[in-house]
């Protein structure tokens, strides 16, 4: 379904003015971008993405509505407008933009799409998109995905590095968990690389959802089970006796997941996070010291770490 989006540039004292405005002339749904949601995020431990020093809160904020393409969209649009120039009377010291566009079909789901082709991670492993077409040669390990709406296609280099790893540490028979399993691309990987038991877990049910349409495109539904689970709340006993925890997340969740872990790894267990910032790696090697892993290897690509630690 196509949408019209209408776009709204003002102070971010307005947004929830703004986001109310939206709500109240029909549209569906509204998202803020802003650099104050970014630090918000980053105060909170999700937004490792952002180098906090560089981002500048200029107090700017961009409202967008999403309303569906109607019949309806006409009058939608000048009650939105009338209801933007009230807030410009209202809140003169503000400055106040609007615009209005379409995002099509296309735009809204598929576009991306054509950016994203095969490629090989590591020695053996190829990922390949579902809708693309590849050429199998001798000793590829080929993992197809799709990845909805959830996070890990492969491309990112915390992901990339992560699945290196697994591809150099997984053996035939190992118990391996993917602990924030996004598209479940980590957990499809150890399984096609050998691992005969597989739990990836995520308390996203986008992510879920993903997770097991990848497993079942790959042919795993067998040995791979899919837990919608917060491990950091839950201790769920059956899950121990793990060869390898593979948590390609944030810093902060890995720091605060590694009692888990420690309990569910078996003695010579190999644990691999990702998702590190480089300004975060001290803070990592030092939670993981204290609980006496030994970092036996590092991954470094742009400003990302993955890193491999063992009990």
């Amino acid at each position: 379904m196509a949408y019209y989006i209408a776009e709204i540039k003002s102070h971010k004292d307005l947004e929830d003015a703004i986001s109310s405005l939206l709500l109240d002339q029909g549209a569906e749904g509204v998202s803020s971008e802003g650099a104050h949601l970014i630090k918000k995020s980053i105060e909170a431990g999700l937004a490792e993405i952002w180098d906090d020093e560089d981002l500048e809160d200029c107090g700017e904020v961009i409202v967008k509505g999403y309303f569906p393409e109607d019949d309806a969209w006409e009058d939608k649009k000048s009650h939105v407008a009338a209801a933007v120039a009230v807030l410009r009377s209202v809140f003169p010291e503000y400055p106040i933009e609007d615009t209005y566009w379409l995002l099509d079909d296309e735009s809204w789901q598929d576009s991306w799409k054509q950016y994203y082709k095969p490629f090989r991670i590591g020695n053996h492993l190829v990922i390949k998109p579902q809708w693309e077409p590849y050429e199998e040669k001798d000793g590829d390990i080929v993992l197809e995905l799709d990845p909805g709406l959830a996070f890990g296609t492969g491309s990112h280099p915390t992901t990339g590095g992560a699945l290196k790893l697994l591809e150099q540490e997984t053996a035939q028979g190992m118990k391996v968990m993917d602990f924030g399993c996004g598209t479940g691309i980590l957990a499809v990987a150890a399984g096609l690389l050998g691992a005969n038991e597989v739990y990836a877990v995520d308390v996203d049910r986008e992510a879920i959802q993903a997770t097991v349409k990848n497993i079942r495109i790959n042919g795993l539904m067998t040995t791979v089970e899919v837990l919608e689970k917060d491990l950091l709340k839950e201790n769920v006993t059956y899950l121990r006796n793990f060869d390898i925890i593979v948590a390609n997340i944030v810093a902060d969740v890995i720091i605060a997941l590694l009692p888990q872990v420690d309990e569910m790894l078996k003695p010579g267990g190999a644990l691999i996070a990702g998702g590190i910032i480089d300004t975060k790696q001290n803070q990592v090697f030092h939670a993981l010291e204290e609980r006496g892993f030994r970092v036996a290897e590092v991954i470094t690509e742009g400003n990302w770490i993955t890193i491999l630690t063992r009990r």
